[in-house]
């Protein structure tokens, strides 16, 4: 009777350890298990770490680089001359709020600047609407600022406008293009070039980009269409002894 009580406690106890062990082991496993996923987890944070730090660090000199590109081009501004010095604050913050207010950035706001003063526009009229009227002629013909800029300029130089009207320039020529043959940097290209004898002859912007819209019409676009208005203006200030007979004939003289 004994000898089985030993026995059964034996067993028992036997079986417990075994018990025991499994649980030990199966604790362990679990243990390593999620060690695992822990150091995998700490794997994935470091590493998205690096990432952000290297977007972070590559954010900054993207941003580095803009300041420079910028600073850079109100350098050149200031280096137009004294009315550009004397009001570089108020040029730099309109080219900021041009950078912030369309699809052009600062720095190419910064350069349509440059472009404007050096045709010999006011810094006054630049702020007056000759950088906005500039850069809404780029946005409207797809063009470089800088080159919008420098037929803002030309024509405000031509017809002595003031910077409020570069914008009613900006509408001539899309207004023009959207009729004719051409695009607008055809109706630029071609009032750079007639612009300035048309104007001496006192004809408005409005009645140049008219005929230089019908000239279009007609297939004569760009450059050629403003040398071809020019040189009609001035053969008819001066014309050949021939020409000036058959207008009398009919009743046109260029003077009153």
């Amino acid at each position: 009777m004994a000898q089985r009580s030993v026995r059964v406690v034996l067993s028992a106890v036997v079986s417990g350890l075994v018990d025991g062990f499994k649980k030990a082991e199966s604790a362990a496993s679990s243990l390593e298990s999620k060690i695992g996923r822990n150091s995998a987890a700490v794997d994935k944070l470091g590493t998205g770490a690096l990432a952000a730090g290297a977007v972070l660090a590559a954010g900054i000199g993207v941003a580095i680089k803009a300041y420079g590109d910028f600073d850079k081009a109100m350098s050149a501004v200031r280096a137009t001359g004294e009315d550009a010095r004397a009001n570089y604050a108020a040029l730099g913050d309109a080219a900021m709020e041009a950078g912030a207010r369309t699809k052009f950035s600062a720095t190419e706001a910064a350069g349509g600047i440059e472009a404007l003063l050096k045709a010999g526009v006011s810094a006054k009229d630049v702020l007056g609407g000759g950088l906005a009227g500039a850069l809404d002629l780029a946005a409207a013909g797809q063009m470089d600022v800088a080159d919008a800029s420098e037929t803002a300029a030309t024509a405000m130089v031509q017809f002595k406008l003031e910077g409020k009207d570069v914008g009613k320039v900006a509408d001539l020529l899309a207004a023009g293009a959207g009729k004719a043959q051409g695009e607008v940097s055809d109706m630029a290209a071609a009032l750079k070039q007639g612009g300035l004898v048309a104007g001496q002859f006192g004809l408005s912007v409005e009645e140049t980009t008219a005929g230089l819209a019908a000239f279009a019409s007609a297939g004569l676009i760009g450059s050629d269409a403003g040398t071809s208005l020019k040189s009609m203006l001035l053969a008819l200030a001066s014309p050949s002894k021939e020409s000036a007979k058959l207008m009398a004939d009919l009743g046109i003289n260029a003077y009153d």
